[in-house]
C-alpha cells in the first residue's frame, strides 16, 4: 500500500472525538459494554462526580443524539440500535457534562446481527433425561450453539440448515429451544412437549451397528465456586460420579465445601459405550482482596501494573471499571496490562469467576492536571521530537511554561563529542539523541538552527568539522541571535564551507577580490532575506510597480565581502596563526590576520558606513571591532526579527503562520535583541500554536500544521511507544534515502526551502513536501512496514539498538475499537477523525492473523495515514 498524503494542509481539519477529562471531575456510564440487537434499545445512565450539575449530553458514534448509521440516543440516555449493521462495531457512547462541556465518560455498545431461523425440532416430543436433538432451519454458522432455555447444549455438528446437539432434560411439561450464531442475536424459539417415556428416545445409543457411543460430557470444563453447582449433560449415561464433589443422576454437580489438593475436580459420565470426563476448576468462596497496586496510579493509555493481595488464582481476571484486563499470576502477584482511555478515579477489581474482590480505587492519568492529555502530547510534537507517555504525563503535571523553564535550565548534553571516527556516525547519534535525550527542546531548536545556518558534510567531509559546529548550535540554542550569528561567522566549519576562512583582501596587482560566498549567504539565508519585510513578515512592495523592494544589492554583498577578509583557522594549542593554514584546530573559532584584512571604510545595510582604520589604531583590535560592527549591522536590521522568527515557527509549529503570529513573535525578538529563550517561549505559547490543543479537530484550519520531515517522523514513531534507540541504530541510510541525509544537505539551501509552495493549494507553503516525492513516500511506508512486522514477538526492532515493546497492546486486540483508541492516544493524541477510526477498526476486526498481527495492523495504518504524517 502506498501512502496517499493529502497535498493540502487541510488534512489537519478533520473531526476527532474522545474528550479529555479534567482530574477530579468524572462521568461514569452504565452499563459499560452491553450487547444489543439491531433496532433494539438499551438504557444508559450517567453518574457525574465533582461537577456543578449532573446534566449530560449524549452522543452515539461521535454525534450528539446519534445518527441513522450509528444508532440514536435520547436526551435521557435511551439508545436504539440502527436498522443495519454500521461500519464500526462496537459503537462509542459518550456522555459529556453540560457543566463544563469537556468532562466526559465513554461506553461501548456491541451490536449483534440477526440470528438464524429454525423451523423444526426432532425428536418432538422430547424425552426427559439425556438426549440428542436435531434442529433444522436456515442461516446456521460454524460455532452455532443450541440453547435449551438458559442451558447451553453441547454442539455435535453444524451445517447451514441443521444443528445437532446433546444435553440433559429434567422432567418438565415442555422445553424451549433457540439457536445463536457467533456474534448474533438468538433465533426464533420453538417449544416442544417433554415426555418421560424412552429416556434415550431420539438419541444415538443402540442405533446403527449395535454399538452404543461413549458419553460426551458438556461442558468439557467449568469453573465452580466451592459449594456451588454446575449442570453437566451427556448422552448414553448410566451413572455420574465426581472425585471430590457430588453429582446427581441428572448430571447436576455440587462442588465440595473445602478445596481439594490441586484445586480441581473431575466429573465423569459412564455409559454402556464407555466414559468421558469434564474438568472442574474450583474457586474459593472467599473473595480475593487487593492490597496494593504498583505503580500506585495508572498512566492514561496502555499500562502495566503489579497487583498484590490474597486469594489470587491462575484464573483470576483483573477489571478496570468492569472492563477485563490481561491478567497473569506470577509469584503470588498479578501482572496486569491494559488500556485506560478516561482520566480520573477508577475502580480496580479482581474476579475469580463470579467471586469478585472489593473495589480498589486507582488514579488514572495525572491528578489535577495543568493541561489536558491531548494538549500535552500536541505540545511535545512542537517542542520535542514527539511525545513519550512519560513526558506527556510530566507536561500535564507542571504545564507548558514550567516544562519550558525546566528545559532552559537543563545543561546541554554533550551529544557528539563521543564520536571517535573521522567520518560517519553523526546521523545515528542525532537519532539516538532525538529519541532518548532529556534536553528535548534544546535538541529540537538546535536542529532547526542547523537548517537555517546550514553547513554540509558534502564539502566539510570530516567529523572534526561538523561535530564542533553542531555542538556549538546546541550550546547556543538558548542564547541570543547576535551570539549565534557571531559564533557561526567565526566557526571553522562555516569558514571552510562558505569560504570565509583564508579570505584575503583585494590585491589589485594580482587582480584578486575578496570571496563573496559567505557575504551573500549570511544576508540571503542567515539573517534578512532578499526582500524588505514588514514586522509581520509580509513583503514591502514598491508603490509604483507593486514589486517587492530588495533588501540589498550587489554593492552591499561586495562591501560585506571586504568585511569578512583576514580570518584564518586557529593554530593547535601553543602554535602561531599562519595565513593559508589548513583548519587542524576545528574546536576553536577563527583568528584575525590583520595584514590580510581590508581596513578601508565599507558602506553596509541601512546606510551605515563602517569606519576605516584610524591612524595608530591597533590593527588586530580594529579587525575584531570591524567584524563586530558588520555583524551588529546585520543583527539590528528590521528584517531579522520577522525573517528568523517565521522560519523558527515553521520548523517548530506550522508551515503557514498568520502574519499576526509572525508579528507577535518578531515583536518579542526585536524587544529582547533576539533572546532565544524569549523567542522560543513566544513561539510555543502563542495562541495560534495552542489554538487546537483541546478542540479535537473542530478548530483545525487548512493552514495548520506541517508535514513531519523524516528526521522528525522516525524519532516520533519510536518515542510514541516509549521505545529506545542507541547509537547502534541502522537508520542513517534510511533517512538519507528519504531525502534527509542528516547534516549533509545538498547545498546551503538546506534539505528543502522554507518558501516551497505546495501545488494545488492556492499558495500554501509546505517546506517538507519538497522532499516528499513518490519514491520517498514509498520509502516512508516501507520504513513503517519493515519495523512493525515481527509477528512472533511483541518486542519490535530493526537492527541493534532500536526497540519498541507492544506487549501492553496485546490484551486490547480482541476489542478492536478499544485497541484503536489506544493507538489514537499514542499517535494522534486522541484526535483521530471518526471516519479514519472506523476504517482502522474494520481492518483490525477483519484481521485473522492473531493479536500481535492486529496490533501491528492498527499501528501501520495509523502511521502511514496523512492525518498522522501531518502534525497539526
Amino acid at each position: 500500500m502506498i501512502r496517499n498524503f493529502s497535498r493540502t494542509m487541510g488534512a489537519c481539519a478533520l473531526l476527532a472525538l474522545a474528550p479529555i477529562l479534567l482530574q477530579g471531575q468524572s462521568i461514569s456510564i452504565a452499563p459499560a459494554t452491553p450487547s444489543v440487537g439491531l433496532n433494539r434499545p438499551v438504557q444508559f445512565t450517567a453518574t457525574a462526580s465533582g461537577l456543578a450539575n449532573s446534566g449530560v449530553t449524549w452522543a452515539a458514534g461521535g454525534q450528539i443524539g446519534g445518527s441513522a448509521m450509528a444508532g440514536t440516543i435520547s436526551a435521557s440516555g435511551l439508545y436504539t440500535a440502527p436498522a443495519a449493521m454500521p461500519g464500526q462495531n462496537p459503537v462509542l457512547i459518550t456522555a459529556t457534562s453540560t457543566a463544563d462541556g469537556k468532562t466526559a465518560g465513554t461506553a461501548y455498545v456491541y451490536l449483534m446481527g440477526p440470528g438464524p431461523t429454525i423451523t423444526s425440532i426432532s425428536p418432538n416430543p422430547l424425552p426427559s433425561g439425556t438426549f440428542t436433538v436435531t434442529i433444522t432451519g436456515q442461516g446456521f454458522q460454524q460455532g452455532a450453539v443450541v440453547m435449551d432455555g438458559a442451558v447451553q447444549l453441547a454442539t455435535l455438528s453444524v451445517t447451514s440448515n441443521t444443528v445437532q446437539a446433546t444435553g440433559y432434560q429434567a422432567p418438565a411439561a415442555s422445553a424451549t429451544f433457540f439457536v445463536r450464531n457467533p456474534g448474533t442475536e438468538g433465533s426464533n424459539q420453538i417449544t416442544v412437549p417433554v415426555t418421560t417415556s424412552g429416556s434415550n428416545a431420539g438419541g444415538s445409543g443402540g442405533s446403527g451397528g449395535g454399538t452404543t457411543p461413549a458419553p460426551v460430557v458438556a461442558p468439557a470444563s467449568a469453573t465452580v465456586v466451592l459449594g456451588g453447582t454446575q449442570q453437566f449433560s451427556a448422552s448414553n449415561v448410566t451413572s455420574w460420579s465426581a472425585t471430590a464433589g457430588t453429582v446427581t443422576s441428572a448430571g447436576l454437580y455440587t462442588a465440595p465445601s473445602t478445596m481439594p489438593a490441586g484445586g480441581t475436580d473431575t466429573v465423569t459420565a459412564t455409559g454402556p459405550g464407555g466414559k468421558s470426563s469434564a474438568t472442574v476448576t474450583l474457586i474459593p468462596s472467599t473473595p480475593p482482596a487487593i492490597q496494593s497496586v504498583v505503580p500506585g496510579s495508572l498512566p492514561l493509555g496502555v499500562f502495566s501494573i503489579t497487583v498484590t493481595g490474597t486469594g489470587f488464582l491462575p484464573q483470576s481476571v483483573a477489571k478496570l471499571n468492569g472492563t477485563p484486563l490481561n491478567t497473569v499470576l506470577a509469584g503470588g502477584s498479578l501482572t496486569v496490562t491494559g488500556f485506560a482511555g478516561t482520566a480520573g478515579q477508577a475502580n480496580l477489581t479482581v474476579a475469580n469467576g463470579p467471586v469478585v474482590s472489593a473495589p480498589y480505587p486507582v488514579q488514572v492519568g495525572v491528578a489535577n492536571p495543568v493541561v489536558s492529555a491531548a494538549a500535552a502530547r500536541r505540545f511535545l510534537e512542537q517542542a520535542a521530537f514527539g511525545p513519550t507517555p512519560k513526558d506527556a504525563d510530566h507536561v500535564q503535571q507542571i504545564g507548558f511554561q514550567a516544562w519550558i523553564n525546566e528545559q532552559f535550565n537543563m545543561p546541554a548534553v554533550s551529544s557528539y563529542s563521543a564520536i571517535t571516527g573521522s567520518q560517519g556516525g553523526m546521523p545515528t547519534y542525532f537519532l539516538a539523541n532525538a529519541v532518548t535525550n532529556p534536553d528535548q527542546l534544546r535538541q529540537r531548536v538546535a536542529f532547526a538552527l542547523s537548517q537555517i545556518f546550514v553547513t554540509s558534510l558534502t564539502k566539510l567531509i570530516w567529523n572534526s568539522f561538523m561535530v564542533p559546529y553542531q555542538d556549538m548550535l546546541l550550546n547556543d540554542a538558548f542564547t541570543n541571535y547576535p551570539q549565534i550569528l557571531s559564533d557561526v561567522t567565526l566557526s571553522p566549519a562555516m569558514g571552510y564551507y562558505l569560504d570565509m576562512g583564508n579570505n584575503a583582501k583585494a590585491n589589485p596587482a594580482a587582480g584578486t577580490a575578496p570571496n563573496e560566498n559567505y557575504a551573500r549567504e549570511v544576508l540571503q539565508l542567515f539573517s534578512i532575506g532578499t526582500v524588505l519585510l514588514n514586522p509581520d513578515g509580509t513583503t514591502q512592495n514598491d508603490p509604483s510597480t507593486n514589486l517587492p523592494l530588495p533588501a540589498y544589492d550587489q554593492s552591499i554583498i561586495t562591501e560585506f565581502a571586504r568585511e569578512f577578509t583576514g580570518w584564518t583557522y586557529a593554530p593547535p594549542p601553543g602554535g602561531q596563526p599562519a595565513w593559508g593554514a589548513y583548519p587542524s584546530n576545528t574546536n576553536s573559532p577563527m583568528v584575525p590576520i590583520p595584514a590580510m584584512h581590508d581596513t578601508g571604510s565599507k558602506k553596509l545595510l541601512t546606510g551605515y558606513v563602517a569606519p576605516a582604520i584610524a591612524p595608530g589604531q591597533n590593527a588586530t583590535a580594529y579587525q575584531t571591532q570591524d567584524l563586530q560592527n558588520a555583524l551588529q549591522n546585520i543583527a539590528t536590521h528590521p528584517n531579522v526579527a520577522p525573517f528568523i522568527s517565521r522560519q523558527l515557527i515553521q520548523h517548530l509549529v506550522k508551515s503557514n503562520p498568520t502574519p499576526q503570529y509572525v508579528a507577535r513573535v518578531a515583536g518579542t525578538f526585536a524587544q529582547t535583541n533576539g533572546d532565544m529563550k524569549s523567542v522560543i517561549s513566544a513561539i510555543l505559547l502563542d495562541p495560534e500554536a495552542r489554538a487546537n490543543d483541546d478542540t479535537f479537530g473542530t478548530g483545525d484550519q487548512p493552514t495548520d500544521g506541517h508535514l513531519q520531515e523524516p528526521a522528525l517522523f522516525l524519532p516520533a514513531m519510536i518515542r510514541a511507544f516509549g521505545g529506545t534507540m542507541t547509537t547502534a541504530n541502522y537508520y542513517a541510510n534510511v533517512l538519507a534515502s528519504m531525502g534527509e541525509d542528516i547534516y549533509n544537505p545538498a547545498s546551503v539551501f538546506n534539505y528543502f526551502s522554507p518558501f516551497y509552495g505546495v501545488a494545488g493549494t492556492g499558495g500554501l507553503q509546505g517546506p517538507e513536501f519538497q522532499i516528499d516525492n513518490a519514491n520517498n513516500a514509498i520509502l516512508r511506508e516501507n520504513l513503517i512496514a519493515s519495523f512493525f512486522n515481527q509477528y512472533s514477538n511483541p518486542i519490535q526492532s530493526y537492527g541493534p539498538g532500536t526497540t519498541v515493546d507492544l506487549t501492553p497492546f496485546l490484551a486490547l486486540a480482541p476489542a478492536p475499537a478499544m485497541l484503536v483508541d489506544a493507538i489514537d492516544l499514542s499517535l494522534t493524541h486522541g484526535k483521530m477523525p471518526q471516519a479514519m477510526k472506523t476504517i482502522i477498526v474494520n481492518a483490525v476486526t477483519a484481521d485473522a492473523g492473531g493479536n500481535l498481527h492486529r496490533v501491528e495492523t492498527a499501528i501501520y495504518l495509523t502511521l502511514q495515514s496523512s492525518y498522522y504524517n501531518v502534525w497539526h
